[in-house]
């Protein structure tokens, strides 16, 4: 692309953001928590979905025209695989599409009929352009890091690193510190260090509850992989006060981490952002224990403290864009029986209170709910000793083993010290549903999902 096209290419990015015409949406969720899924899900329900499957997406009622991919993307943007993703729905039996492992983007240029005033008199059809980006949710943990010092990073670090569900598979490389020369910065040296500081972020993300692994790119290097930028580690606290060339090393290290790779990801991805739907998996968290659901709802509210949330104004949208409306939304919901599903809305409220609060202070509108992008389950009933009680059919993710279960029940209220030390919760982890080609994703509340984030700007 040479610097007419460039030009030609930002002047109508510009245009279109100024008329309203482009709207980009962010996918914000921890690895596991279901991003992949979601807009696999959204571009298919868009492209090929109608009324009786969408039946709360308003715009599908009368005046949908149809979604088409934009197949006119850069060559030097990465397209979301979203043809290969459904490939995996469809096999036999159905997979679920393997984890990002770097970023990529997919536009659709969305058409209707406008609802009513000039618009819906003068033109046949208007197009909105919806942007979706996807990248690894490791990635996405790297921008606490932003606001930290290389102090602050490594005491927070290593407070974690004591958590009891982390403690035992840490000691092996807190020993390894402790006995290191502070002096010695040989290149030889620092890379085993650093070696043995990756190793043990990929102990912990096999780990169930373990979600703050930072750098995110030493487990997802994508186009850093081999670079000098990712030798980082967090030094014992007690070592930063020894000082030492390695301690020196370190603290330049995490600076260029800051500056050539984290604030990079951010502008690319997440300034410009105009909707956000924050994707998180509860019952994965309640699976592991409470020191994992604390985890989980620290990990949040710093990664959200990045963003930026605000009325949306015509000018600010051009030069500063902030998120003008934003869904938080409790995934796997066909892992729970429907009567479960308003319990998991609570919880996931609880979760997140502060943020909300964060949210409602910047007047910006946000809905709670819970969903299922492509569903794992049906559910029904059981008759047992003469009572029809609730439960799911599907197949393990594991196993493959088909299943019909009550997988129990999602505590309503934040669950305390001693429920955990009562009661294990296990909710199984599910294959997707066979999808026979010609019929469309089965979902839980995705025309909600879509109503609320579109329907406004689909009038």
């Amino acid at each position: 692309m040479d610097w007419l096209q460039k030009a030609r290419w930002h002047s109508e990015q510009l245009t279109k953001r100024t008329f309203h015409r482009q709207l980009r949406l962010g996918v914000t969720g921890l690895s596991g928590a279901g991003k992949t899924a979601l807009l696999t899900a959204m571009v298919h329900q868009l492209t090929q979905s109608n009324s009786s499957v969408l039946p709360f997406f308003s715009v599908m009622q009368q005046r949908w025209l149809g979604a088409r991919i934009d197949q006119n993307q850069s060559p030097q943007l990465p397209r979301f695989s979203f043809e290969k993703n459904l490939s995996y729905l469809q096999q036999q039996p159905a997979r679920w599409p393997p984890s990002t492992v770097g970023w990529s983007q997919l536009t659709l240029a969305l058409r209707y009929q406008p609802e009513s005033g000039l618009r819906a008199r003068f033109q046949d059809y208007q197009d909105t352009e919806l942007v979706l980006v996807d990248y690894p949710g490791e990635w996405l943990l790297d921008l606490p890091m932003l606001q930290q010092s290389y102090r602050q990073w490594c005491e927070q670090s290593w407070t974690l690193f004591a958590k009891p569900h982390r403690i035992a598979a840490a000691q092996d490389f807190q020993q390894r510190l402790q006995g290191v020369d502070l002096n010695d910065t040989s290149v030889l040296s620092v890379q085993d260090l650093c070696s043995d500081y990756c190793a043990l972020l990929r102990r912990f993300r096999d780990l169930a509850g373990a979600y703050l692994n930072q750098p995110g790119r030493l487990l997802v290097p994508g186009e850093f992989e081999g670079t000098p930028l990712l030798q980082l580690l967090p030094l014992l606290p007690e070592q930063l006060d020894q000082g030492g060339a390695l301690v020196d090393l370190m603290q330049k290290q995490f600076a260029n981490y800051q500056s050539k790779v984290i604030e990079p990801f951010y502008q690319q991805y997440f300034s410009a952002l105009d909707r956000q739907v924050v994707l998180v998996d509860i019952l994965g968290a309640l699976n592991a224990g409470e020191s994992a659901l604390l985890e989980l709802k620290q990990s949040l509210l710093l990664i959200l403290q990045s963003f930026d949330y605000g009325p949306e104004h015509w000018l600010r949208r051009i030069f500063k864009p902030r998120i003008s409306k934003v869904l938080f939304a409790a995934s796997k919901a066909d892992h729970v029986t429907p009567d479960q599903h308003q319990a998991l809305i609570l919880l996931l409220q609880q979760l997140l209170l502060q943020h909300l609060q964060t949210v409602k202070f910047q007047l910006c509108p946000y809905e709670v709910m819970a969903i299922a992008a492509i569903k794992a389950s049906e559910a029904g009933f059981v008759i047992q000793n003469g009572q029809q009680l609730p439960c799911l059919r599907g197949r393990s993710a594991t196993t493959g083993e088909a299943l019909t279960y009550y997988p129990g029940d999602v505590p309503r209220y934040w669950p305390d010290h001693q429920l955990f030390t009562k009661h294990h919760f296990d909710f199984q982890s599910l294959a997707p549903l066979p999808w026979p080609q010609q019929h469309l994703l089965g979902h839980i509340r995705m025309d909600h999902l879509l109503e609320y984030l579109l329907g406004d700007k689909l009038t």
